[in-house]
């Protein structure tokens, strides 16, 4: 999960709903004033996220000429979803996120942060021709491996499962509180984050929990897809181990990039470094230093 430091939306990033032929989805959208883009960039936010996630980024990406379009994937926060437990695999949101670039016109910069690299992977495994590149941030080759992990994750889906989606929340909350050096929020940045969260269609964020316990390595099979993939992670994310960011990388045939003075979630830690990463990726251009 991703912290916002501010909810103050930047100047021309605004809410707007993309219709596509498989639903309604909202999104942070930001078109630049002057000229035509030079494309769109789609963003697809993480496990227990949402388009907030991407706000500053939402407005440098939009700044360096492109239409940039967060989202909200289905169940997840305010985007209605299913209570249907087969509407949250991969391929099932795998194939909304095709449907979102071909009603933005196709040829989109995919990037999917966390969770959202899996689900942008599939999407791309899915129908490669609707998309022109594919950023990995701070994501992973398939699910967790690590056991502590994997438990902590297994009793979040049963609960979510079993208890109102707010006692949740209020278990998870005084779980981290209780960890060393935690820092609590800014009291209206702590109002959102139980918003949202208990805003989540309980099945989907169930599902998407398990997937991160059950999610397949489909590495191979992302670098046959002839979508040029980027790998780009924080200096000290926190997510997925870095040397296995970095296996996946080289798997890929490409190096690891690293937003410095960022963890696990550089588009808000160093939204600016970021933007750049990207653009120079879009563009082909020589990035941020590799691994």
């Amino acid at each position: 999960m991703s912290t916002p430091r501010t909810l103050t939306l930047p100047d021309g990033v605004r809410p707007e709903t993309l219709e596509t032929d498989r639903g309604a989805f909202a999104t942070l959208t930001a078109v630049p004033d002057l000229g035509t883009p030079l494309g769109t960039v789609l963003l697809v936010p993480g496990w227990t996220g949402s388009k907030e996630d991407f706000t500053p980024l939402v407005d440098h990406l939009c700044r360096y000429g492109w239409r940039t379009v967060a989202v909200d994937q289905r169940g997840q926060y305010e985007t209605t979803g299913p209570s249907d437990k087969s509407a949250y695999s991969l391929a099932e949101l795998g194939a909304d996120v095709v449907a979102m670039s071909k009603a933005l016109g196709g040829y989109s910069q995919l990037v999917g942060h966390s969770f959202g690299g899996l689900v942008a992977r599939e999407a791309v495994l899915t129908d490669p021709s609707v998309f022109s590149t594919l950023t990995l941030l701070c994501s992973g080759p398939g699910a967790f491996t690590d056991e502590t992990t994997l438990q902590s994750l297994q009793m979040l889906a049963f609960g979510l499962e079993n208890l109102p989606i707010e006692q949740v929340y209020d278990l998870k909350l005084d779980h981290e509180s209780k960890a060393p050096g935690y820092v609590a929020p800014p009291e209206d940045i702590a109002a959102f984050l139980r918003k949202r969260f208990t805003g989540n269609v309980p099945t989907s964020l169930a599902e998407i929990t398990r997937r991160l316990t059950d999610a397949e390595d489909k590495t191979d099979q992302l670098a046959k897809s002839g979508v040029r993939t980027q790998v780009l992670h924080g200096a000290t994310d926190d997510g997925w181990p870095l040397p296995v960011q970095e296996a996946m990388a080289a798997a890929l045939g490409v190096e690891a990039e690293v937003i410095p003075d960022a963890g696990h979630s550089p588009a808000i830690d160093q939204p600016a470094a970021t933007a750049r990463a990207l653009v120079d990726f879009f563009h082909d251009y020589p990035s941020l230093t590799t691994t």
